[in-house]
C-alpha cells in the first residue's frame, strides 16, 4: 500500500479543499481522519463527503477525543465514518484498552 498525507494549513487548520484534491488525484480505498494534537473542530461530514466522492471508506480515529464526543462537546463521528475506533483510557479514563 502507498499512504498520502493531506496535513494542517500555517494557521493548523485542515484544509478540506486540498484533501479533496489529493482524493481525486490518488483515489484512495480509505481515509483516516483524527488526531492526537489538533485543537479544533475535526469535520467528519467533510471527510464523509471527500470519501463518497472518491469511493473510499471512512476511518475516524477519535481517541483523543472521545470523552468530548460521549459529552456532547465535539460533533460525533458516528453518523459519517464507515469505522470508529478509540482508546478505553485516554479521555474515557477507563482501563487500558481499545473498541472499534
Amino acid at each position: 500500500y502507498e499512504s498520502f498525507f493531506y496535513g494542517v494549513e500555517l494557521d493548523g487548520r485542515i484544509n478540506y479543499e486540498k484533501v479533496r484534491e489529493i482524493a481525486h488525484i490518488v483515489k484512495p480505498k480509505l481515509i483516516v481522519c483524527g488526531a492526537s494534537a489538533y485543537a479544533r473542530i475535526i469535520d467528519f461530514s467533510k471527510f464523509r463527503e471527500i470519501a463518497d466522492e472518491v469511493g473510499a471508506y471512512l476511518f475516524a480515529d477519535i481517541a483523543h477525543i472521545a470523552g468530548l464526543v460521549v459529552a456532547g462537546e465535539h460533533p460525533s463521528p458516528f453518523p459519517h465514518a464507515h469505522v470508529v475506533s478509540s482508546t478505553t483510557h485516554k479521555t474515557l479514563r477507563g482501563p487500558r484498552g481499545g473498541i472499534i
